[in-house]
């Protein structure tokens, strides 16, 4: 089917023509074409935007319209983030800073990051990867200790969130991921329910949840593979797949590593297992590599901290066809010196092919550490502006972009 223009509507135009029309001495006078107010629109803060809705009725309306928040999503993922976030005192904080600046000097030392906005929320969280702008709170009722806890959606750049309905299940333990598809462009929050015995976390049920499309309700799905998934491991979407590392549903010694693949529009599950995959676990971690799924895997058990020497890069050339490289990557003398007993984990890649390391607990001062596979070189560098705290448990990520988008 021919996908259809979207253009500015002429309510639209004749709603910002008649704000910012600019009138000039003498006979002439001029306007601001419609849509090059919103192209320039589109490419100021996420703040600002929210501020420039308060103006009037008319900008109200135009700044909310799905053909604005698309243009902003588009612009804004041009220029992508590096977005920290974590919980104290009552609060879900972001702070974000652009990729640019990390990456366009690589000889800064550091990065001073900006308050995006907080959610009050009064217990400790763990937050699912962000997906064009949102995130989601990830097995809650685990971590809260609380029955009547609901996951959480919520939008950093506007502070703006949203409850999801209660997930109608008896099991305790409840998996979530985020992903987006972004020819339908929704958004859907995949949920897995899973019992608690020792080793034998396997997932039951499968719902999906669609925002954006009326009522929200969760939805069972099929799935044909009993499988565990890794809790540790962060989850990717690429494209409109959402990938997680996760075990079999053999016996603990048996069970093989694989590479759950699910389509965020078809609602299909699809399976990568393989004997190169077999070690696979955590701390690996899923990346997007040059825009094709990457898995970084240690090479010895003390990967997460100075003892590392360095790690496997799997890159999936051909998902369908299970074809994929391996690198071998070993870390450089100058690792023991810079990172002196820190704990990490993997964030991914940046577009200049740097991995990425953060700690995961928040300190002062706070250091993330970034390794150039091309020059074998690596650097570490200072966050400032995270404010006063200390022993948090921090989630860094990056390719955050900003979005608009009104959660309700």
């Amino acid at each position: 089917m021919k996908k259809q223009k979207q253009c500015v509507s002429k309510e639209e135009t004749r709603i910002i023509s008649s704000t910012t029309s600019t009138k000039v001495s003498g006979e002439n006078s001029g306007q601001i074409p419609a849509d090059i107010i919103l192209d320039i629109l589109s490419r100021v803060p996420a703040k600002s935007i929210t501020r420039f809705r308060c103006m009037s009725k008319d900008w109200s309306v135009t700044l909310r319209r799905p053909y604005f928040t698309d243009l902003f999503l588009k612009m804004s993922s041009l220029r992508p983030c590096l977005l920290f976030t974590f919980h104290a005192e009552g609060k879900w904080s972001f702070f974000s800073s652009p990729e640019s600046l990390l990456i366009s000097n690589q000889k800064s030392s550091r990065v001073a990051v900006d308050y995006l906005s907080h959610v009050p929320i009064d217990y400790p969280i763990r937050a699912c990867v962000p997906v064009c702008g949102l995130s989601c709170t990830k097995d809650e009722w685990v971590l809260s200790g609380k029955k009547d806890a609901r996951m959480m959606l919520c939008n950093p750049s506007t502070g703006g969130f949203t409850l999801l309905p209660k997930v109608k299940t008896r099991r305790r333990r409840v998996l979530t991921y985020l992903g987006y598809d972004p020819v339908e462009k929704v958004y859907k929050v995949l949920c897995m329910t899973s019992c608690e015995r020792p080793y034998s976390q396997k997932t039951e049920q499968h719902q999906v949840l669609t925002l954006g499309r009326g009522k929200m309700n969760w939805r069972m799905i099929e799935c044909s593979v009993s499988h565990c998934p890794h809790s540790i491991a962060k989850e990717i979407c690429i494209n409109g797949v959402l990938y997680y590392l996760a075990d079999g549903s053999g016996s603990w010694e048996t069970s093989m590593s694989m590479i759950v693949c699910f389509d965020i529009r078809s609602e299909k599950f699809k399976f990568i297992v393989d004997e190169a995959f077999k070690d696979i676990e955590s701390p690996s971690a899923l990346i997007n590599y040059k825009g094709k799924l990457g898995i970084l895997h240690p090479n010895a058990s003390g990967f997460a901290d100075e003892r590392a020497t360095g790690f496997v890069l799997w890159v999936i050339d051909d998902i369908e066809n299970h074809t994929w490289s391996k690198n071998i990557i070993v870390l450089p003398s100058l690792w023991w010196s810079l990172v002196a007993g820190t704990r990490f984990h993997i964030v991914g890649t940046t577009g200049d092919s740097e991995i990425m390391f953060s700690p995961s607990v928040v300190s002062i001062p706070f250091y993330i550490f970034c390794y150039n596979m091309e020059t074998n070189s690596i650097r570490r560098v200072e966050i400032q502006g995270l404010g006063p705290v200390n022993g948090q448990k921090i989630y860094t990520f990056l390719n955050h972009v900003e979005n608009v988008k009104l959660l309700t």
